[in-house]
C-alpha cells in the first residue's frame, strides 16, 4: 500500500464535534440552488439518507473525512448478515392507492397531447420544426406524500432509462417513454447507487420507517434494470455507534456493491449477496469514514483530525474483489476531501477548512500521488462546487458541473445570475492549467458525460433561456464552436425549465432530463407544468 501527502496548507476553523464530527454538516458558505425555476422556490422534500434537505437559499456541503481502517472477511451467510426474503411488491401489481399508471405522453397519441396546459396533455412536439428533436414527456403518477418525493440516479441499460422516486423504481423505453417495468419497495428510497453493474443490476437503500427524525436506511434491494425482476434482499446490522444507518451511502464498482454505514462499510456480491469484506472503523488517527464512490475504481473518502492543525482528507482506492487498499491519497494538511469529480482518472474537490469559500481541484494518479492541483481562485472566472447544489445529504458522487476526458477536466463556470450564461473551461490533468474556455451564445451550459458515438469530445447540455429552447452539444476536445446535436421542441420548453437540470443523463443519441423532486401535489393530476417526471430528446 502507498501512501503520499503533500505540503502542509493553513490549518481549519472548526472545532471538533463529539463522536463522529463528519457525520454531521458542519458551517460551510451558502451555496446557491442548482437550477431553480424561473419564478417562485422550488417545492420543499424529504431527507436522503437521513440527512435534513436545507431550503435552496442556503445548502449545507456536508465535510467529507476519512478513518484508519482494518479488513475483515465476510461470513459467506446471507442470514448472518441479516438478509431474508424479498418482502416487496411485485412489479406487475398496480399501485398501493389503486390506480394505474397513465402512460407517458410523447405528442402522438390519439388525443395529441392538447387541451389543457398541464404537464399529462401537453403535447411537447407540437409545432416542432424541421431539424428539431423529437420529444416524449413522462408524467408523474407516483401517489406522493405531502413532503414530496426526490428523484434519484439515472440509469440506462438495454434500450431502457430507471429512475427511483419516493418508492418505486421505473423503466422507461428510451425511444418513446412508456413505461416498461415498475418495482414497488414497502418504504421509501433513501438512496441508489451512480452506476448500475455491468450486467445491467442496481441495489437501491430503502427505510421502512416513516418517523421524521431518526429514521434507519437500512434495507437493501437488488434490482435487474433489464427485467424489473428483484433479487436478494438484505436487512443491514448495527453493531456499533460506528456502524449506524442513519446514512447510508451505496456504490457499485465491477460486481461489488459496497454500503457505507457512517464509520464502517460492508461490501457485497452482487449476484448473491454474500459479504466479501468490511472495513472497519479503528480510533488511532481520529479518522472517519464520509462516503463511498463506485464506477471504474471503487474509493472511500475519508477525513482525519478534525478541528486540528493536522486535519486532512484521504483517499483510499480498493480492490472491489479483496478490500486491499492499492492506495491510499493524503491531501493537504487544513483542505478536506468534499467530492468525487471522477474515479478514473481520480479527480476530487477539497475545501480550506480555515477559509470555507475557498476550494479547488486535486488529480490523483494511479499509485495515489498528487498529479495536479488546480486553484479555482486564481482565474477571473467563478466556479461554484457541484453547480451551487450543495449536498442535500447526497453521496460524493452527486455532484454536477464536472466531466473528465482525454485527460481533460471539463468545468462549468458559475453564471452571473441564476439562469444566465456562463463557460465550460478545459483544464489539463497534468498541469492543472487551463487550456481554453467556451460559450455558447448567451446560453448555461452544463457537462453532462464523455462522448461516445458522437464523435470525440463532451456532451454538454444548454439550458433553455427567454426565448432560446434548449439544446444538446458536442464540445470537440480542442474547444472551438461547439456542435448542435439536438435541438430541443419549443413546446417543452415550459417543462424544462421547470425541471432546472436536476438529473441528466446522455446516451445513446438521447438526453434525459428530471427534475431533483416532486412535490405532494404531482400525483397524477393535471394542472402544473411540475407533475413532468422524465423529458427526453432524440434525433
Amino acid at each position: 500500500m502507498v501512501s503520499h501527502e503533500p505540503e502542509s496548507g493553513r490549518p481549519p476553523a472548526h472545532q471538533p464535534v463529539p463522536g463522529n464530527p463528519y457525520a454531521q454538516p458542519l458551517p460551510q458558505p451558502p451555496a446557491q440552488p442548482r437550477f431553480p425555476p424561473p419564478a417562485g422556490p422550488p417545492p420543499a422534500g424529504p431527507r436522503r439518507r437521513g440527512a435534513l434537505i436545507a431550503g435552496v437559499g442556503a445548502l449545507a456541503l456536508v465535510l467529507v473525512g476519512a478513518g484508519v481502517f482494518v479488513l475483515t472477511r465476510g461470513d459467506g451467510d446471507g442470514d448472518k448478515d441479516g438478509s431474508r426474503k424479498p418482502v416487496a411488491q411485485d412489479s406487475d401489481k398496480p399501485a398501493r392507492d389503486g390506480r394505474e399508471s397513465a402512460p407517458p405522453r410523447d405528442g402522438s397519441d390519439d388525443d395529441g397531447g392538447k387541451g389543457t396546459g398541464s404537464a399529462g396533455q401537453i403535447d411537447v412536439n407540437a409545432g416542432r420544426k424541421p431539424g428539431d428533436a423529437k420529444a416524449w414527456l413522462a408524467v408523474n403518477d407516483v401517489k406522493l406524500p405531502g413532503k414530496g418525493g426526490q428523484l434519484l440516479d439515472l440509469w440506462r441499460v438495454d434500450g431502457l432509462v430507471a429512475q427511483a422516486e419516493y418508492d418505486e423504481v421505473t423503466a422507461f423505453k428510451a425511444a418513446d417513454g412508456k413505461r416498461a417495468w415498475r418495482v414497488r419497495l414497502p418504504g421509501e428510497v433513501c438512496d441508489t447507487p451512480v452506476n448500475p453493474s455491468p450486467d445491467g443490476k442496481v441495489v437501491v437503500a430503502y427505510t421502512t420507517s416513516e418517523a421524521r427524525v431518526g429514521a434507519k436506511c437500512n434495507q437493501l434491494q437488488l434490482i435487474d434494470l433489464k427485467t424489473g425482476k428483484k433479487g436478494w434482499h438484505k436487512e443491514l446490522k448495527e453493531h456499533s455507534t460506528l456502524d449506524s444507518t442513519s446514512a447510508t451511502h451505496v456504490a457499485i464498482s465491477g460486481s461489488t456493491v459496497m454500503v457505507d454505514q457512517d464509520s464502517v462499510a460492508h461490501a457485497y456480491r452482487i449476484r448473491d449477496g454474500k459479504r466479501l469484506f468490511t472495513t472497519e472503523h479503528r480510533r488511532e488517527g481520529a479518522c472517519f469514514l464520509s462516503g463511498v464512490a463506485g464506477g471504474p475504481g471503487l474509493i472511500q473518502v475519508q477525513g482525519c483530525a478534525a478541528g486540528s492543525k493536522s486535519t486532512h482528507g484521504r483517499l483510499r482506492k480498493l480492490d472491489p474483489r479483496t478490500g486491499k487498499a492499492e492506495w491510499v491519497y493524503r491531501s493537504k494538511k487544513g483542505w478536506t476531501i468534499d467530492k468525487v469529480y471522477s474515479a478514473d482518472p481520480v479527480v476530487v474537490s477539497v475545501r480550506n477548512r480555515a477559509d470555507l469559500n475557498k476550494w479547488a481541484l486535486a488529480v490523483v494518479d494511479k499509485q495515489g500521488r498528487q498529479r495536479s492541483w488546480i486553484d479555482l481562485d486564481q482565474r477571473k472566472e467563478k466556479f461554484s462546487q457541484c453547480t451551487g447544489a450543495g449536498d442535500s445529504g447526497e453521496g460524493v458522487q452527486n455532484c454536477g458541473g464536472g466531466v473528465v476526458a482525454h485527460d481533460t477536466l471539463y468545468l462549468a463556470t458559475e453564471p452571473k445570475d441564476t439562469l444566465g450564461p456562463n463557460k465550460i473551461v478545459a483544464f489539463d490533468l497534468g498541469t492543472g492549467k487551463a487550456k481554453w474556455s467556451v460559450g455558447a451564445g448567451g446560453r448555461q451550459l452544463l457537462p453532462v458525460t464523455v462522448s461516445d458515438r458522437d464523435g470525440p469530445g463532451v456532451i454538454v447540455y444548454a439550458r433553455p433561456y427567454r426565448e432560446m429552447t434548449g439544446r444538446t452539444l458536442l464540445l470537440p476536445p480542442g474547444g472551438g464552436k461547439p456542435k448542435v446535436l439536438l435541438k430541443h421542441t419549443a413546446a417543452a420548453q415550459k417543462i424544462e425549465v421547470f425541471m432546472f437540470a436536476g438529473n441528466t443523463l446522455y446516451a445513446d443519441t438521447r438526453l434525459f432530463v428530471t427534475p431533483t423532486r416532486l412535490n405532494g401535489r404531482s400525483n397524477g393530476s393535471a394542472g402544473e407544468e411540475g407533475n413532468g417526471r422524465m423529458l427526453s430528446f432524440g434525433p
